[in-house]
Formats: structure tokens, sequence, C-alpha cells
């Protein structure tokens, strides 16, 4: 196998691994999550996808805190002048 083959295959091994791992980033690995960042611009759900991925890797490593945001509606204040 020539070294262009080789490499074509490991990007087909790397495109199906990213793709395997769409929606279950919490058991891919490091290498998965990060093309998963790369996508991001791709699609909606390749920025949901992407979302995902960055929170599993904050959490592997310890520097991102995630936390579910609320949604408040903006309401008029009756004690606002």
């Amino acid at each position: 196998m020539s070294a262009g083959e080789r490499k074509r295959a490991q990007r087909q091994r790397d495109s199906q691994a990213v793709i395997a791992a769409t929606g279950d980033e919490s058991n891919a690995s490091l290498r998965v999550l990060l093309a998963i960042l790369a996508r991001v611009e791709a699609s909606e759900s390749a920025r949901l996808s992407a979302e995902h991925a960055w929170a599993e890797i904050g959490r592997r490593y310890g520097f991102v805190s995630v936390t579910e945001q609320a949604c408040v509606e903006r309401t008029p204040s009756r004690n606002k002048e």
C-alpha cells in the first residue's frame, strides 16, 4: 500500500469515527472530539455536536464548567422608572 493510499484510508477511518461519535461525544476519543470541533461551521447539527464535544473536552480536563441556561423571559418591571 502506498503512502497516499494509507493516508486516504486514515482520513476515511477518521471521517467514519466522527460520524459515529456524533451524539455520543462522552465515549469519543480526543482525536475524534477535535475533528468534531473542526466541522463547527458545516451545519447547525455540526455546531451543536461541536458544543457537546467542547463540553466533553472541558469535563475530561477540568477547564470548562457546563451549566444549563435557564430560559428567562423578558418582562417589564413595575418598579422601573
